[in-house]
C-alpha cells in the first residue's frame, strides 16, 4: 500500500483535462444545435451529443486510471 504508478496518474490526469474541456464544449454545441433546428440544421446537435458522450467516457477512463495509479500493487 502506498505505491504509486506515476504513468497511470499522468494518463488519468490527461484524460480528465480533455474531458473537462469537452464537458464545456458539448453543452454549448447542443444549445447552438437547438437554436439551429428551426433552420433544419441537425449537425450542431448531433456533434454536441457526440462530444458530450466522449467527455463522459473520458471522465470514467480518467478516474479509473487515477485510482489504478494510486492503488497499484507491485507483484
Amino acid at each position: 500500500m502506498g505505491n504509486k504508478d506515476n504513468n497511470l496518474l499522468l494518463k488519468g490526469m490527461k484524460f480528465m483535462g480533455i474531458a473537462i474541456l469537452l464537458m464545456f464544449l458539448g453543452p454549448v454545441l447542443i444549445s447552438i444545435g437547438f437554436k439551429a433546428l428551426k433552420d433544419g440544421l441537425y449537425i450542431w446537435l448531433i456533434l454536441g451529443i457526440i462530444i458530450s458522450t466522449i467527455a463522459i467516457v473520458l471522465a470514467f477512463l480518467g478516474i479509473k486510471n487515477i485510482l489504478n495509479g494510486l492503488f497499484a500493487d507491485d507483484e
